[in-house]
């Protein structure tokens, strides 16, 4: 009878809670509001992180399974575990009108979460999505391996090297959105410039040198030949 009566307890107290009406007299104006308290349970449903049970982490290398980027490979770059959402890396990109970094261009692509369900760990092997399992050595060490090729998962990428952008990759990116850029790759350092000036000048001055030496040296022997003949 004891769990009943938990059950009864509860029952009545989201009755307390509900707004009664009552009824009204002749000209007498309702004073409650219109739309009734929304009614929300105390014992809210609890929130996973999907990425523990997928076993999924930052710098895994991942395949995008479904939407308009499909077939699509790329590292894990974030993982938000409130939401269940993941940033792969050339991934889902969009458009905004934003930008931190450089004053003069407001607009550029980044990529945006999608949702982890959608995505799947690469097998080291076959190349193809898996799912991944956790399992404990001999030794005590936990593992991810793969369900398909049975083997164990490569350390993710460390996240120190995820968050070093790129300078090439950003330039074709501006190059594309963007107008004309002044190409910073093409130019040319005036220390190295000047080292390797030297370097070559003193290759071309041994190779003179050489050169000089040897037809020396064949001037020296057909001098020799015709004195012998003689």
């Amino acid at each position: 009878m004891s769990k009943y009566v938990k059950y009864f307890v509860q029952a009545k107290k989201l009755d307390k809670r509900k707004r009664k009406y009552y009824k009204l007299e002749f000209l007498e104006l309702n004073k409650e509001l219109s739309i009734p308290y929304p009614l929300r349970e105390q014992n809210q449903p609890k929130r996973l992180d999907l990425s523990k049970y997928l076993n999924i982490e930052v710098g895994d290398l991942v395949k995008v399974l479904y939407g308009p980027d499909k077939d699509k490979e790329g590292l894990v770059l974030s993982i938000n575990p409130k939401r269940n959402t993941v940033i792969v890396d050339g991934c889902n990109m969009k458009k905004s009108a934003w930008n931190v970094t450089s004053k003069k261009g407001s607009i550029i692509t980044q990529e945006m979460p999608i949702h982890i369900t959608n995505v799947a760990i690469l097998d080291p092997i076959n190349k193809k999505p898996t799912v991944v399992k956790r399992r404990y050595m001999m030794n005590g060490e936990c593992v991810r391996i793969s369900k398909i090729s049975g083997c164990a998962m490569p350390e993710p990428v460390n996240k120190n090297i995820l968050k070093e952008q790129n300078n090439y990759e950003l330039f074709i990116q501006k190059k594309k959105t963007g107008p004309p850029i002044k190409d910073i790759y093409a130019e040319k350092d005036s220390k190295n410039f000047n080292l390797l000036k030297k370097i070559a000048y003193e290759i071309k001055k041994k190779r003179f040198y050489e050169m000089k030496n040897f037809f020396k040296k064949d001037e020296e022997n057909e001098k020799s030949s015709t004195i012998k003949s003689f």
